[in-house]
């Protein structure tokens, strides 16, 4: 599995939106069992990723599990209220289904087009 590389990182920085919504997240087969409100947390680590990476030896971004702008990015982008809580079970989930890794507190998504 790949994660979003600092390259990647630059290049996602140009959307033309507020947030960035990978469209295969939401629109193929592979995520069809990934639970709606469980995509939309991904969204908002992903988003929260472009906001304020930290990068690794190797080049792959990551961030903290506690990152405050994922909270806010979620309530932006769901309309209702969200705490560290629900993040943690939506980390969990997406642990899961291999949507990211976690190495101690670091978070690394897997690139979304890269996941089959």
């Amino acid at each position: 599995m790949t994660y979003y590389t600092k390259k990647d990182i630059e290049n996602l920085k140009g959307y033309d939106d507020e947030y960035y919504v990978p469209d295969a997240l939401f629109d193929t087969m592979e995520y069809k069992m990934v639970r709606l409100e469980v995509k939309w947390g991904f969204v908002a680590l992903l988003n929260a990723l472009l906001q304020s990476p930290l990068y690794d030896n190797n080049g792959n971004a990551y961030l903290k599990n506690d990152n405050p702008s994922t909270i806010e990015i979620l309530k932006n982008l769901a309309h209702k209220a969200v705490d560290q809580t629900k993040i943690d079970g939506y980390i969990n989930e997406l642990e899961e289904v291999e949507l990211l890794d976690r190495v101690g507190r670091n978070i690394y998504l897997k690139k979304i087009d890269t996941i089959f």
